[in-house]
Formats: C-alpha cells, sequence, structure tokens
C-alpha cells in the first residue's frame, strides 16, 4: 500500500472524526440551548415573569447570553408586582458545566450586567421572603462567581405610592470580585463572601423623612478608600413653607460638603449586628445653616446627649479619627415676629474627634479639638470629651475664646435676649464639667469697657431704667486681679428637651454673668 493510500485513509478518518466532534458539538448545542430555553421558560417560579428577545449559547467557550431581558418579582399572595429590572444585556462567562453536571458547584469566571434598570416598590404587606424557596439539597449547592459586573446601572425604591422614589442612584458600576454562597454564607445577613470590589455611581438621593433630603453627586468606593462628592442634606422646603407645615418645633437645615473622604472603610455584620470601622473620615468644606423659627410650639421629646446617641446606635460603630477642615456654621433663630433672626456664626472650624466608637473593645474616650473664628474675627477654641460607655453621660469641656468685640453678636442679642453689649473681651476661658442632670466649672475674662443696652419688648427703642439698673450691677472689667482677670462660677442644670449645645450655652452665659455681676474674685 502507498504512503499516498495511507495519507488519503488518514486524511478521511481526521475528517469524519471532525465532522463527529463537530456534530457533537452542535446537538450539544442544540440540547443544552433548549434546556436552557426549558429551564428559563418552565422551571423559574410562577411569580418570577422573566423576558428576552435572545439568547446566544458557546459551548467552546462556556458562555450563555440573553439580550433585552425583564424581570418582575410578584408578591405570591397578592400577586402584585414587588420589583422589576430590565437589561440591556446578561453575559454569563465560562460556566463550569462539568461541575454543574457532575458535582454541587455552579462557577462562572464572570457575570456581566449591562444596563440594568431596577426599582422596588414599597407597600404595606411585607414578604419574609418573596424569592425561590431553599430546601435542604439546594443548600448543599456552591455558587462561586470570579467577578460580578454592573454596568451603568440604575436603581429606584419606590414609596408606598408608587409615585415618587425613596431612594435612587444613577450610573450605578459594580466589580465585585471572588462572590461565593454556600451552606455556611447563606445563614448570614449578607448570605454571600465577596473579596475585592470597586464602586462608583453618579447622583444619588435618598428620603430622610417628610422634610429632609440626602443628595450625592457621586460616589467612589474600594477596598482601601472611599469618597463621596457633593454630599448635600436640605430641607424640602423654605423656611417660611417648613414653619407653615410644623405642628413642633423642627429646624430648617442646610448642609453641603464638597468631599467626604473615608479611609480602610469596613463594614458586615457580626451575627445579626451590623458593624462599620474606618481609620478616617475627612470632610472637606462642609457648610452647614440651620434655622429654627421660635415661634413653632416647643418640641418637648427628651434630647439624647452625644454619649448616649453614640450607646444607643443600632450598630457597632468605630471610626478612629473624623476631620472637619474648613467647615462653616450658622446658626439663626427666629424669635420674634417683624424681628431679623438672631444668628451666631462659625467660621474656617478645623476639628478633630478621635475614637468614635460604642465598641466594647475600644475603651478609650471620645475626644473632640476644634478651633475656629467666631462670628468671623475672634478665634475660639472648644475641647470636649466624654466615655460613651458612662451611663451618667459624663463630660468635660473647657474653651477659650479671645479679641471678641462684643458689638458683633448683637443682632442674635437683640433678636434672642432683647439687649445689646459693647465694650472687647479680650481673653475668656471657662471649664465645665457635668452630666446629663446638671454641670459646674469656672470661668476667668479679661476684658475692658463692657456695657449692656436692654431693649423695649418691641426692640425699636432702649428701656433706660433696666439698662440703668443691669450696669449698676455690672462690672465694666476696671476691677480685676493684678494679672488682668476677673473670675466666675459656674453652674447649670440641663434641659432634657433641649440639645447639648443648649446645655453648653447655659453653662457659658451662667459663667459671663457670675463674671460680670460677681465680686471678680478668685476662690
Amino acid at each position: 500500500m502507498s504512503i499516498q493510500i495511507l495519507k488519503n485513509r488518514l486524511f478521511k478518518i481526521i475528517a469524519i472524526a471532525i465532522a463527529i466532534i463537530l456534530s457533537m458539538i452542535l446537538i450539544l448545542h442544540i440540547v443544552v440551548k433548549k434546556y436552557i430555553v426549558n429551564f428559563l421558560d418552565k422551571k423559574i417560579p410562577d411569580h418570577i415573569h422573566l423576558t428576552y428577545s435572545q439568547i446566544q449559547v458557546n459551548l467552546i467557550t462556556g458562555s450563555v447570553g440573553l439580550t433585552n431581558v425583564g424581570l418582575d418579582f410578584l408578591d405570591k399572595d397578592t400577586n402584585i408586582k414587588k420589583a422589576g429590572m430590565r437589561l440591556e444585556a446578561i453575559d454569563l462567562k465560562d460556566i463550569g458545566y462539568y461541575q454543574a453536571l457532575f458535582g454541587n458547584k455552579i462557577s462562572f469566571r464572570e457575570i456581566r450586567l449591562l444596563k440594568p434598570k431596577a426599582e422596588y416598590y414599597q407597600s404595606e404587606h411585607q414578604v419574609e421572603n418573596n424569592g425561590i424557596v431553599t430546601n435542604d439539597s439546594a443548600k448543599e449547592r456552591t455558587l462561586s462567581i470570579a467577578r460580578l459586573s454592573i454596568v451603568d446601572g440604575e436603581f429606584r425604591i419606590l414609596g408606598k405610592g408608587g409615585d415618587s422614589a425613596v431612594f435612587s442612584v444613577e450610573n450605578l458600576n459594580l466589580s465585585l470580585e471572588n462572590l461565593n454562597l454556600n451552606k455556611e454564607t447563606i445563614e448570614r445577613e449578607i448570605p454571600f463572601s465577596y473579596g475585592d470590589y470597586d464602586l462608583s455611581s453618579g447622583m444619588i438621593y435618598v428620603d430622610l423623612g417628610p422634610y429632609e433630603a440626602l443628595t450625592l453627586s457621586g460616589t467612589n468606593i474600594n477596598n482601601k478608600e472611599s469618597q463621596l462628592i457633593n454630599l448635600s442634606l436640605k430641607s424640602k422646603y423654605s423656611k417660611l413653607t417648613l414653619s407653615r407645615k410644623l405642628d413642633k418645633e423642627h429646624d430648617y437645615i442646610d448642609l453641603e460638603i464638597p468631599e467626604v473622604r473615608m479611609v480602610n472603610l469596613d463594614f458586615g455584620f457580626n451575627a445579626e449586628r451590623f458593624f462599620l470601622n474606618s481609620t478616617l473620615f475627612a470632610l472637606q468644606k462642609p457648610k452647614m445653616e440651620v434655622y429654627r423659627d421660635k415661634l413653632v410650639q416647643d418640641d418637648f421629646e427628651q434630647k439624647r446627649l452625644y454619649s448616649r446617641m453614640l450607646r444607643e446606635l443600632p450598630i457597632d460603630l468605630n471610626v478612629s479619627t473624623v476631620e472637619i477642615n474648613d467647615g462653616y456654621i450658622a446658626y439663626s433663630e427666629l424669635v420674634k415676629m417683624g424681628t431679623v433672626p438672631g444668628e451666631i456664626v462659625f467660621a474656617d472650624l478645623e476639628a478633630t474627634i478621635s475614637n468614635v466608637s460604642n465598641t466594647h473593645e475600644n475603651r478609650e474616650m471620645t475626644e473632640i479639638e476644634a478651633v475656629a473664628q467666631l462670628m468671623g474675627e475672634a478665634p475660639i477654641e472648644l475641647t470636649w470629651n466624654f466615655d460613651v460607655h458612662k451611663e451618667n453621660d459624663a463630660f468635660f469641656v473647657s474653651g477659650v475664646v479671645t479679641n471678641f468685640k462684643s458689638e458683633s453678636i448683637n443682632q442674635f442679642l437683640r433678636s434672642n435676649l432683647r439687649t445689646e453689649a459693647e465694650g472687647d473681651v479680650q481673653e475668656l476661658y471657662f471649664t465645665v464639667s457635668g452630666d446629663a442632670i446638671s454641670s459646674s466649672g469656672d470661668m476667668k475674662m479679661n476684658y475692658e469697657d463692657f456695657r449692656f443696652t436692654v431693649l423695649k419688648k418691641d426692640r425699636a427703642g432702649v428701656n433706660k431704667l433696666l439698662t440703668f439698673v443691669g450696669n449698676i450691677f455690672t462690672n465694666d472689667g476696671s476691677k480685676t486681679d493684678k494679672t488682668g482677670y476677673r473670675y466666675g462660677e459656674i453652674y447649670a442644670e440641663r434641659d432634657n428637651t433641649k440639645s447639648f449645645f443648649n446645655y453648653l450655652w447655659l453653662n457659658v452665659r451662667d459663667g459671663i454673668v457670675n463674671t460680670l455681676t460677681g465680686d471678680g474674685k478668685k476662690e
């Protein structure tokens, strides 16, 4: 037999083998595609509706793709739509066929969701588990995804009326590595484990209730550092409109933070309790305006001090340091109709807050150090600490104000105390220690030519009698010790329907009055 004949036979054998293999692949392709289509059409529970325009299966690369996908989840009891999703495409890449057919593991190299638009509908009728019921055999299976990708997604949670969003996010992009679901993880609050991640988004909107909303223009979050861009927390209404809607006192808020940076952010669940840890929260150039209409009925609900707020948080929080850089705070009150609201301003605010934590492992005190320009011109320093674990909410505060011209707060004094002041305070020092019930401390001041003017009730003129009597008991600053100071004592009892800063103001006010009207001697 010649070599040529052998070559021809070998060629035919190879050609036949290739044709058989290709035929088998084609048959398998048809069978697998039919199986997948049958599963998608018939095996999905009745309360889950899936639609798609095209399905592509590639056995060689182990990929499955669906285009123009629609997915709706209905309430099993009422048949009302609970959630829905529309996607341009779903790509499943490198499916582990052998492990799926002969083992208990379903694996993918990547699942990619292209431009998903998802909505969830809030309703009065809530269902604990509206998905596929997991039986014991299903729990034995494991799911492994090397990478889960979401490209240009949108997500909204609609309110109970279904006509407005209580939460929304645009341009959501997520890359999540090494996602695993098994019989151990499925029992957890987050039913899967995961590795590295990158998340970015466009506009985020969060409805915080009847009066405020929070927005972000963008986010960038990964394992090492997270960034929130243009955070805004604002009242939904103007000051006047808000007051008309209120049946009790509620502050108008306008807060803007161009950037919030979080370093080494870690979060998850310990058992059933959520935790959030970070080494640093940095707030860049926050600007906050708070306005209170005192003509609205007071809110007599008891207010918690910050130590108790931290202690009673429903999550475990552990942030090593919070930094505030180049901040601005303005607080104003309207006390009498027809008057200009009195305002106090803290500009150029720099603050460091250490050990913002409520975990039992962290027993260090929370410490705050802040400096600012009072009314934009007088340097003020504040040091404050408390132990979040102390049930009596004990705290210590000390402060220093220098080069303060009293005329700068006359707008606030006219509106809130019906007084005006004149004179310069070169130095004011105070220390206060207290708890949730009462506090005490001391003050010393170096000032000169200090005078009060008491106004009439309509604030249009001077009450000469009360002004004369008041200044009889007020030392103008000329009677001091040899170092130039006058001294006073502080005592205040907390009104637990007011905030901590009202409590602090009561202490400072008592110290100033005692220093100005007392004998001025150091006890």
